[in-house]
């Protein structure tokens, strides 16, 4: 939340990205790769607010769409497991019911994976079971942390839409109350037809009242699980410090030793020092450039993780 916060006009980006959210598929895999980008720039040690100017979009939409299908494949194959599991005799019921916990859990090492892919800008790098695994088992209780704040964010979200549409549905209430009163009056000599026109003008009333109140609950979900992506993820990115992100090799060696607690800010950079800790000296002044806020085109990665390789 301090990173989140920490520039003025924070909530513009935020805002801007709960509108996007009504464009179909693109504005949702936008709003997944913008947050995996701030993510991924977290990762790397850099303590930085979401980017609010010269956002590349087509690069948001590309690492949303990796990050998609990075959980798209972790989702299938887990669904397959449990499928199997709960078919078992015996032990099904038990799978069920273990699996209602810990697939809050699931989602989260989901989200590990996709950050994964999305710091070496690889789909490969997120399907390396064994290396994520190895993270996993590292630090399972900084997952857990992870996973409450989701846990936490989304009871707020439940209870912010139960009250607003609570708010909403308080227009409807007069029209319903008068359909009740027509239909107790005379639904007895209402023919079959009239009693259609009169359900279908009651859908046009609720419709005409209530459209606009939908609308409104539907931007304050979408600007609530905005801001729960971004928390989510960057938490993730936290958590993934302690496991020295620039000194990365390629995909598929193995995670170098884990370094310094992530919740330890003291191992983190402020944005210009890590230019010149990560990258070529001959590419500072060019890169401190490009670390102000989330990298948002980022390059190929051929062999190590990618910070910021073109703009």
């Amino acid at each position: 939340w301090a990173l989140l916060t920490r520039d003025r006009g924070w909530v513009k980006p935020v805002l801007l990205m709960t509108v996007s959210l009504l464009v179909p598929i693109a504005g949702a895999l936008g709003v997944l790769g913008y947050a995996l980008e701030w993510a991924r720039l977290t990762a790397w040690n850099v303590n930085a607010a979401p980017k609010q100017r010269g956002v590349d979009v087509g690069a948001c939409i590309k690492s949303g769409w990796r990050g998609f299908v990075v959980m798209l494949v972790w989702g299938i194959v887990s669904g397959v497991v449990i499928a199997i599991a709960e078919a078992l005799p015996l032990i099904g019921a038990l799978v069920s019911l273990i699996w209602v916990f810990a697939s809050f859990v699931y989602t989260v090492v989901m989200m590990v994976a996709s950050l994964r892919a999305t710091i070496y800008q690889k789909i490969g790098a997120g399907l390396r079971v064994r290396t994520i695994w190895q993270m996993v088992r590292h630090d399972p209780m900084g997952l857990l942390r992870v996973t409450g704040l989701m846990l936490a964010g989304g009871a707020v979200m439940g209870i912010a839409t139960t009250l607003v549409g609570m708010v909403c549905l308080a227009s409807a209430v007069p029209h319903l109350v008068w359909f009740m009163s027509y239909v107790y009056e005379f639904g007895s000599v209402l023919s079959g037809d009239m009693g259609v026109l009169l359900v279908l003008q009651l859908i046009a009333s609720l419709l005409s009242s209530l459209g606009p109140a939908l609308v409104v609950l539907l931007l304050v979900d979408f600007f609530l699980a905005t801001v729960l992506t971004l928390l989510g993820h960057t938490a993730v990115g936290l958590w993934m410090r302690q496991f020295d992100v620039p000194s990365w090799g390629r995909d598929e060696d193995p995670l170098p030793t884990p370094v310094s607690d992530p919740r330890d800010q003291g191992g983190a950079q402020e944005m210009p020092q890590l230019a010149s800790s990560s990258v070529p000296a001959d590419q500072d002044a060019e890169k401190n450039d490009d670390l102000q806020g989330s990298p948002t085109d980022p390059g190929e990665a051929d062999d190590g993780p990618v910070i910021d390789e073109s703009r």
